[in-house]
C-alpha cells in the first residue's frame, strides 16, 4: 500500500506540491487541473501516474489511496483525458496558445472602459441630476375646475415646487396667458406686472408654493379657454436659464339662463312685425344684466314702441340705440322684451337677422355668451296676407284637443283695385279633427284646404286700394289617443294662407308662388305628459299601506300614502316639477320613495316638491310616494276631510318650446282610488 499526505486548502483544492485535484468539482472529486510535466521531465508524469494508481485510505487525519477506488479514479481520469472525439490525449504533447496581441488588449480596454462609462453616467443622472441638477425635475402644474357656468367664480391654483435635494432655483418667474374668454377678478399673491406676471424670487430645495387665481369665463356654451402658465428660473451655480410650461382647460357648460326668440319666419314688406325675446334665470345663474345687440341688417327697421307698465312679464330694460338693449335684472320668472320691426324692401328671397346677447367686461368691452339667428321669408304682394293662430302670428306649441283660433287678415296694399280674389287657408296636420270646424263664412273644404270666393265673401269681389278684411274660423285637434301615437306620424300642424285673383284662382302655378303666400305658422303638438295622483290605504296589490282607522276617527291617527305617476312618451321634457302644498291639519309622516329625480318637503311652505332635470321621451315609468297623516278634531266629525288640494305639475317641452302644466283633482278622505278601503270617507 502506497500512502501519499495530501493538503487540501479552503477552496476544497488538493494540493501535493506536484499534483491539484479540485475536489469540489470532481465525482472524488474529479482532478481538473494537473500541473503538466514538459517533455524533458518524465520522473514528473511518472509521479503523477504513480499516486493516483494507488487506493486512498483515511488514516489519523490523512488520506490513503487503496485498490476500492482504482476504477473509480481511472473512470474519472479518462474523462479529464478524453478530447470531445472520446480519444484519450497524448499529454506528453500540448500547444502553447499565441501570445494575445497589442489589438486585442486595446479593444478590451474601449469595451471596458465603455461599461465603466455607462455605469458612471447612469450614477450621474441617477444620485445628481435627478437629485438637484434637472430642470425638468421641477414640480409645476394647474389645478382649475374642467368645467363652469358662464359668470360662476373660479379659480386657476398654480402649483411650483423644487423637489431638488441639492439645488435651490434663483430667480423664479411665472407668467400666466388667460383664455380670451376669462376674466381676470384676483390672485394671491398680487401679481407683479399686469395680472399676468408673479416674481417668486428664490426657491429653496424641497421648497414648494403656490399662485391662486380668481376669475370667471364669459362665453357661449360649449366654448374651452385653454389657460398656459411658464415659469422661469435658474438653478444654483448655474448660468443658463431654465424653463417649464404647463396648461389647463377649463369647458363652458351652461349659461345660466333660459333664452329664446318668438317670430313669424315669414314677412311682408313694409309690414310690421312682432319679435318677442323672453329669458329666465336658471338655478346656477351667474348673470345679473346684460346687453343685446342686433348685428347691422341694412332692410331691416327697428320700430320703437312705448312700453307698458301694466304688463308683468316686461323686462327691466332700456333702449340704447335702436337694435341694443340694456337688460338691468335677470330673475327666474320669464320676462319679455316685445320689439316690432319691419323690413322696408326685398333684396334677397330670405333675410338673416342675428341677436347676440353680451356680457360687458371691464369698462368697455362685450363678450358674446348666447347668439340667436332667424331667417326670415320676405314677400312683395299688392295683397297684404296674414295668418293669425290664437292671437300669434309666429310657431307656437298646442296640446291633443286644443282649437286652433284662426284669423286672416288680408289689405290691399297696392296701388290699383283688385277684383275677383280667391282666398285659401292651408291646414296640413294628421291630427286636425275636421268634423270640428267652424267657419261663418262656410268657406269650401277641399282636402286639407278651405277656400273662399266672391260667393261665400262678396267683398272678395273688389278690393280697393288700402281696404282690408278679417276671415275668421276654428278647428280642434283630436284628443289624445296612446294607440295612433307612431313613428309615421307627423305630430305638427303646419298652416298658411293664400290668394288668386281673377284667371289666376284656377292656375295650380300660380297658387305656388312664395308671393302670394302668407306667413306660415307651425303649431308643434306638445308632449302627452301626465301625471297621475292617487292617495291609498291599500295599495293595488291590496297590501296595507295606511294605518289607523278607516273611515277616520276623531282623536285618532290615520296614515295614507300618496302615489305619483308621470308619464310621457312625445318629447324630452326639462324642468318637470310636481307641487303639493298640505292642508294645516295634515302631517307629512315621510317614508318618501322615488325612482328618478328627487322628492323633497318644506316646513316653512308645507310643500311637497318632486323635481326631475330632465324627462326622455321613451323614459321607464316615473314614480314616487310619500306618507301623510291625519288627526281629526270634534269640529271634524261628520265632515269629508280634504287631503290634498290638488297637485300641479309644470314642464318645457324641449321641442315645441312650450311650458306644459296640469293640475289634479282633489283628494279626499273617502279614497275614489281606493276599491278596497274606499267608502263614504266621513269622520267618526
Amino acid at each position: 500500500m502506497f500512502k501519499k499526505s495530501i493538503n487540501k486548502n479552503e477552496d476544497n483544492v488538493v494540493d501535493d506540491g506536484d499534483v491539484v485535484i479540485n475536489l469540489r468539482e470532481s465525482s472524488l472529486n474529479e482532478f481538473t487541473q494537473v500541473n503538466l510535466p514538459s517533455d524533458e521531465n518524465e520522473e514528473e508524469l511518472k509521479k503523477v501516474a504513480d499516486v493516483v494508481e494507488e487506493e486512498a485510505v483515511e488514516d489519523d487525519g490523512e488520506e490513503y489511496f487503496g485498490p476500492e477506488n482504482e476504477a473509480e479514479i481511472e473512470e474519472s481520469l479518462n474523462e479529464i483525458y478524453q478530447d470531445d472525439d472520446g480519444k484519450m490525449v497524448d499529454v506528453k504533447k500540448f500547444k502553447v496558445l499565441k501570445k494575445r496581441g497589442f489589438f486585442f488588449w486595446f479593444f478590451v480596454s474601449i469595451f471596458v472602459g465603455g461599461v465603466f462609462g455607462s455605469a458612471g453616467y447612469y450614477a450621474y443622472d441617477k444620485f445628481i441630476v435627478n437629485q438637484g441638477l434637472n430642470a425638468t425635475a421641477i414640480d409645476f402644474t394647474i389645478e382649475t375646475k374642467s368645467e363652469v357656468t358662464v359668470g360662476e367664480e373660479f379659480f386657476y391654483t398654480i402649483n411650483y415646487g423644487n423637489p431638488s435635494n441639492t439645488i435651490n432655483l434663483k430667480n423664479v418667474v411665472v407668467s400666466v396667458i388667460f383664455p380670451d374668454n376669462f376674466v381676470f377678478i384676483d390672485s394671491f399673491p398680487v401679481a407683479s406686472d399686469n395680472n399676468v406676471r408673479w416674481d417668486i424670487g428664490d426657491v429653496k430645495t424641497g421648497a414648494n408654493g403656490k399662485i391662486k387665481i380668481k376669475g370667471i369665463m364669459i362665453g357661449e356654451e360649449g366654448k374651452s379657454g385653454i389657460v398656459t402658465a411658464k415659469m422661469d428660473y435658474v438653478p444654483e451655480n448655474f448660468s443658463s436659464e431654465f424653463k417649464k410650461e404647463t396648461m389647463a382647460m377649463t369647458q363652458i357648460k351652461d349659461i345660466g339662463m333660459n333664452i329664446d326668440v318668438d317670430y313669424s319666419s315669414n314677412v311682408l314688406v313694409d309690414e310690421e312685425n312682432d319679435l318677442t325675446i323672453r329669458f329666465s334665470a336658471r338655478d346656477n345663474n351667474f348673470i345679473n344684466n346684460f346687453r343685446i345687440s342686433q348685428e347691422v341688417n341694412k332692410n331691416m327697421e327697428i320700430i320703437e314702441t312705448k312700453k307698458s307698465s301694466t304688463n308683468d312679464e316686461l323686462a327691466k330694460y332700456s333702449t340704447i340705440r335702436p337694435g341694443v338693449w340694456q337688460v338691468d335684472e335677470v330673475v327666474p320668472q320669464e320676462k319679455i322684451i316685445p320689439i316690432k320691426f319691419k323690413f322696408i324692401k326685398k333684396d334677397i328671397g330670405e333675410e338673416t337677422v342675428i341677436l347676440n346677447f353680451e356680457k360687458l367686461v371691464g369698462e368697455s368691452r362685450y363678450v358674446k355668451f348666447f347668439s340667436k339667428e332667424m331667417k326670415f321669408s320676405v314677400i312683395k304682394s299688392d295683397l297684404n296676407l296674414t295668418t293669425i293662430i290664437n292671437g300669434k302670428k309666429d310657431d307656437q306649441g298646442v296640446n291633443f284637443g286644443d282649437a286652433l283660433n284662426y284669423s286672416l287678415v288680408y289689405k290691399n296694399g297696392g296701388e290699383t283695385e283688385m277684383k275677383d280674389v280667391v282666398l285659401m287657408a292651408v291646414l296640413d296636420g294628421d291630427f286636425l279633427d275636421w268634423t270640428t270646424l267652424s267657419d261663418e263664412a262656410k268657406g269650401k273644404v277641399r282636402g286639407n284646404m278651405i277656400i273662399w270666393t266672391k260667393a261665400e265673401i262678396p267683398e272678395l269681389a273688389s278690393i280697393a286700394p288700402d281696404k282690408d278684411g278679417t276671415i275668421d274660423f276654428s278647428i280642434k285637434l283630436m284628443d289624445l289617443d296612446v294607440e295612433k301615437l307612431t313613428a309615421d306620424k307627423t305630430y305638427a300642424i303646419t298652416s298658411y294662407a293664400q290668394f288668386a285673383v281673377g284667371e289666376q284662382a284656377g292656375n295650380a302655378d300660380a297658387n305656388k308662388k312664395s308671393e302670394n303666400k302668407s306667413n306660415v305658422i307651425v303649431n308643434k303638438i306638445n308632449s302627452n305628459l301626465k301625471l297621475t295622483e292617487q292617495v291609498r290605504y291599500f295599495n293595488s296589490d291590496n297590501v296595507p299601506v295606511g294605518s289607523g282607522p278607516n273611515p277616520p276617527k276623531v282623536g285618532q291617527e290615520t296614515s295614507y300614502k300618496v302615489y305619483w305617476n308621470l308619464s310621457n312618451s312625445l318629447h324630452e321634457l326639462g324642468d318637470v316639477k310636481v307641487t303639493v302644498k298640505l292642508p294645516d291639519y295634515v302631517t307629512y309622516a315621510n317614508k318618501a320613495n322615488f325612482n328618478v329625480g328627487s322628492l323633497d318637503y318644506n316646513e316653512a311652505t308645507r310643500e311637497v316638491t318632486w323635481t326631475i332635470s330632465r324627462l326622455p321621451e321613451l323614459a321607464m315609468e316615473s314614480n314616487a310616494e310619500f306618507s301623510i297623516s291625519i288627526k281629526p278634531t270634534e269640529d271634524d266629525r261628520n265632515r269629508i276631510m280634504i287631503l290634498l288640494a290638488g297637485s300641479t305639475i309644470t314642464a318645457n317641452d324641449n321641442e315645441t318650446k312650450s311650458s306644459l302644466t296640469q293640475t289634479t283633482k282633489a283628494e279626499t278622505t273617502k279614497l275614489e282610488d281606493d276599491d278596497i278601503a274606499g267608502g263614504d270617507g266621513i269622520v267618526e
